[in-house]
């Protein structure tokens, strides 16, 4: 029987989230034609439904767009040589990527030209990684404190980070590196984002509070998944009520609710709304980090 219901904040839209989805709807609003959207605006999976169901067409190759149209670069950040690909068949470019990223963008530039290796951390194939090592000459990506164990410099290096990664994953490999080799360089400011990082500490928190927790997100969502890590075993990731199941409740009385970075409010109220109606179970909220940020357009 659950009794209780805690929501924690910060939870839910990251401020590069926000900016990305009304620089996708600004695109819709001023654009007659058509919009195409490479690789998803953001990964969740309702969110992308919805945009399909308002004509956006989402396509993985630029090659799948015809000449003149408008195309939105998604959040995780694009690779200079789409950009120019994209330019060649005088497409109408639309940037949606997080000024964090951005930034990670810039340093792998800027350290490349300098004649540094890039070690960057991340997980392979995702598309924000993709995007940032598309700026350096010479890189190479470890995933694990096991790869990078493996690593041999032999010239300079700077380190960079997704900026989605487990905090304390990511500590123990930066430690080590670091401790490996003392002249391994490191960006001013960290790489991880200010907004997973808050949420991180938030669900630590709510998770020593709750029986169980719940976390809104899709399984393609980096930081959603290190959400469910950070929360422990007791944690699930859901898109929302229809991957609730009944057996989870099971002697709970206390179920934590948080949210991915890609997911608005009204998926995480949904949950809410379907646990009291079923259980009649009380809300409260958990504030442990206030959030202001917001990007402009």
């Amino acid at each position: 029987m659950v009794k209780k219901i805690i929501l924690v904040k910060p939870r839910g839209l990251c401020a590069g989230v926000e900016r990305a989805l009304k620089i996708l709807d600004l695109a819709i609003k001023n654009n007659p034609g058509p919009i195409y959207c490479r690789h998803e605006i953001v990964h969740n999976k309702k969110v992308v439904a919805e945009y399909k169901q308002r004509g956006v067409i989402f396509v993985e190759k630029i090659s799948e767009i015809p000449e003149g149209a408008v195309v939105v670069l998604s959040a995780h950040g694009t690779s200079p040589k789409i950009i120019k690909e994209a330019e060649k068949r005088n497409l109408k470019i639309i940037d949606a990527v997080c000024p964090l990223v951005t930034k990670v963008h810039r340093e792998a530039k800027s350290f490349s030209e300098k004649g540094y290796l890039v070690v960057y951390l991340g997980h392979k194939n995702h598309p924000e990684g993709v995007g940032v090592l598309g700026e350096a000459r010479d890189f190479v990506l470890i995933s694990s404190l096991e790869e990078a164990k493996k690593l041999r410099l032999r010239q300079k290096a700077v380190l960079l980070t997704q900026t989605t990664l487990s905090l304390d994953e990511t500590k123990k490999i930066v430690d080590y590196l670091t401790a490996r080799w003392p002249g391994l360089e490191l960006p001013p400011g960290k790489d991880i984002c200010f907004s997973t990082t808050n949420r991180q500490l938030a669900v630590k928190k709510l998770a020593k509070k709750a029986d169980l927790v719940l976390v809104v997100g899709s399984v393609n969502s980096s930081n959603s998944n290190r959400l469910k890590e950070a929360a422990g075993e007791k944690a699930y990731l859901i898109d929302g009520p229809e991957d609730i199941k009944d057996e989870w409740f099971k002697d709970k009385e206390i179920v934590g609710i948080t949210a991915g970075a890609s997911v608005p409010k009204k998926y995480v109220d949904e949950v809410v709304e379907a646990i009291k109606n079923r259980f009649g179970s009380e809300v409260e909220e958990l504030e442990v980090i206030k959030e202001r940020v917001e990007f402009k357009l």
